[in-house]
């Protein structure tokens, strides 16, 4: 964040409308032209434009919703919100991306959707995930809160499937603040979204003070409380501006960490595709029970490594579902996720390397 975004804000508060209005809208165009897509609809959160996109099929209690549970819980609690089950899926060890392969054996006659999560910025397989869904039947929502600005074989994500959900929170690619969105090429679905992220109603309300009764409005669909304000588009605007910028820094702190970490032999890479991605986290795999070790000992030295996610179906909210995924359960114990941001110097850089070297060769 810097004065860019400082003076985005300023110029919404002289212009005294920090809700949804005009700047919601040249942030939406914004996007469109980044991404290619022909409709986006801006959002208060990622959650919110998962639960919207997913309202958008029509589910009913006992449809099926195929899920990787290496994710954030929100992407299970929205399916749970549209009305639906989640079926747990198990990923591929090499990119932490939803298998397909596991996903094809799961599905039975109450599945409606499939909901692939492009895990750290790197895009899924779309071409066997959307060859999987159009053999069955089913919907494709992408969740791409990592993902904003990444490709599958040069195609923007955000193109690929019927219904893309992106986040703009604090430690996203891209922040609005606070904020999401959802990107279509389906114009029903893009009309329906617009009103339902505004609790149902025809016409937003900076638009009424233009009509001949500014006191009236419409309820026509059910809605929620979901559209973005002004002020949280205009500082995804001005991080909008910079993006490109901020993703070579990233790409460029990833090849670095790469050249150090791949030649070691408690640690295994993550398959990547970097020069068509917006990295939004970088991730490592720990070998021989090492992970926690050298996640204590990064944290006393006050170097932020966490470890992203806690399995889903591991979870005591959904234990229910009982699901066993040996992939997913083996990983959990070995990722570990680095410092990556676009501001990190080159110093602090070479001290986590320094650090996981030295934790890693005193093991």
């Amino acid at each position: 964040m810097g004065p860019e975004e400082m003076e985005a804000v300023g110029q919404v508060f002289e212009g005294r409308w920090l809700g949804i209005g005009h700047v919601t809208e040249r942030f939406e165009e914004a996007l469109r032209a980044y991404l290619g897509a022909p409709f986006v609809i801006a959002t208060t959160s990622g959650t919110a434009a998962l639960h919207l996109a997913l309202m958008e099929l029509g589910l009913e209690p006992g449809d099926e919703v195929i899920v990787p549970s290496m994710t954030f819980v929100a992407t299970i609690q929205m399916i749970q919100a549209a009305g639906a089950t989640p079926v747990f899926c198990d990923v591929e060890v090499d990119t932490l991306n939803m298998d397909p392969g596991h996903a094809s054996s799961l599905v039975s006659a109450k599945t409606r959707a499939l909901l692939p999560v492009h895990y750290g910025g790197y895009s899924c397989d779309m071409d066997r995930i959307l060859e999987l869904a159009g053999r069955q039947g089913l919907h494709v929502i992408e969740d791409a809160a990592h993902a904003f600005g990444s490709r599958w074989k040069g195609r923007s994500v955000g193109t690929l499937g019927e219904l893309t959900c992106f986040s703009f929170d604090p430690i996203k690619n891209i922040t609005c603040g606070e904020g999401g969105a959802v990107a279509t090429a389906n114009e029903a679905y893009a009309r329906s979204l617009i009103l339902r992220r505004n609790l149902g109603i025809k016409s937003d309300s900076w638009y009424q003070m233009e009509w001949a009764r500014s006191w009236n409005y419409e309820i026509v669909s059910e809605g929620y409380r979901y559209a973005m304000p002004n002020l949280n588009a205009a500082i995804g605007l001005a991080q909008l501006a910079r993006a490109e910028t901020m993703r070579e820094r990233k790409q460029q702190v990833i090849r670095r960490y790469d050249k150090a970490f791949g030649q070691l032999d408690q640690v295994r890479l993550i398959s990547k595709n970097l020069e068509d991605s917006f990295p939004f986290s970088y991730v490592i795999r720990v070998l021989d029970g090492r992970r926690d070790s050298l996640l204590r000992h990064l944290r006393q030295l006050g170097i932020g490594a966490t470890v992203q996610f806690t399995p889903n179906h591991l979870q005591p909210q959904f234990a229910g579902f009982g699901s066993y995924l040996p992939v997913t359960e083996s990983l959990y114990r070995e990722i570990i996720t680095l410092p990556l941001f676009a501001e990190i110097t080159d110093h602090q850089v070479e001290e986590v390397i320094s650090a996981v070297v030295e934790c890693l060769a005193r093991s």
